[in-house]
């Protein structure tokens, strides 16, 4: 079988609500290329590559934001919050490139598992082109109390395939399916967020316990290579890594005008809306 067709989109910096509604509109567009009787591989395999202004909090689906959110300082600061449409913890989204891939289970892989190891796969090969030497971490057991186990931040805990160095995480991701298709989306880091995050969020149990020192367990791109990293370097690194990891062949293109109105849909009904954002 010869490589995917598939897309590869910019959609460079935007606020939380729009980036978060078009990962859903990319989801929904493949679903319903699927539920249309398209060849598979006529169904929309999409990978997207964007950024946030102004720099934005998402949390994961089932979070609270109550709980693990000083909202006062976000909007002291200016920093967008946004709950996503997959699981996971808090992420501080400022100094970084977000990836999300859309298309369908069967070409991308049928488990959560195996999604993550070939997206991972990919990730790491266009990583260690720019020289920076990730690995597949194992996932870490939670250890009942630890600071680990009650941190709200995605970087502070470590799922089966994300990509560390040195001990310490360079990509935090996390994955939704629906009708057969696969949204996974995340932060590949050029400068590690987790000391401002740490003033972000609340700590866990008595008198803020919970709280990991800042830099020990996330590092940037930047920070490893010990020189700056352009978004456009970093997504071409990314976008070679995953053409061979999906046997992908990816062409450039925009969002179409169904999906740029689906997601202003989106924007306005659930991610623009406090309801959803602090439901939990």
């Amino acid at each position: 079988m010869g490589p995917i067709p598939a897309r590869f989109l910019d959609t460079g910096p935007a606020p939380a609500a729009w980036n978060m509604a078009v990962d859903e509109a990319l989801l929904e567009a493949c679903k319903r290329g699927l539920s249309g009787n398209r060849p598979v591989e006529e169904s929309g395999v999409a990978f997207r590559v964007y950024a946030w202004s102004p720099p934005a909090l998402s949390l994961g689906r089932a979070q609270s934001a109550g709980r693990d959110v000083r909202l006062e300082v976000l909007e002291r600061e200016g920093i967008g919050l946004c709950r996503r449409l997959t699981g996971g913890r808090a992420v501080l989204h400022d100094r970084e490139l977000t990836y999300s891939l859309a298309g369908p289970e069967a070409l991308l892989g049928r488990s959560i598992s195996e999604t993550y190891r070939r997206v991972s796969e990919g990730l790491a090969a266009g990583l260690r082109a720019l020289g920076v030497p990730v690995e597949m971490a194992p996932p870490a057991p939670p250890r009942a109390g630890g600071a680990r186990a009650s941190h709200g931040s995605c970087f502070a805990t470590t799922s089966v395939w994300e990509l560390a160095t040195g001990g310490r995480k360079v990509v935090g991701s996390a994955q939704c399916r629906v009708g057969g298709a696969v949204l996974q989306h995340g932060s590949v880091l050029l400068r590690s967020p987790e000391e401002r995050l740490l003033t972000l969020l609340k700590g866990r149990g008595a008198r803020g316990k919970g709280r990991l020192p800042a830099g020990s367990y996330a590092v940037g791109v930047e920070e490893v290579l010990g020189r700056e990293v352009s978004f456009a370097e970093l997504a071409a690194a990314l976008r070679e890594g995953l053409a061979g990891s999906l046997n992908a062949a990816f062409r450039e293109a925009d969002l179409t005008p169904a999906e740029r109105a689906r997601a202003g849909e989106i924007a306005r009904e659930r991610y623009g809306n406090p309801a959803w954002t602090l439901a939990r």
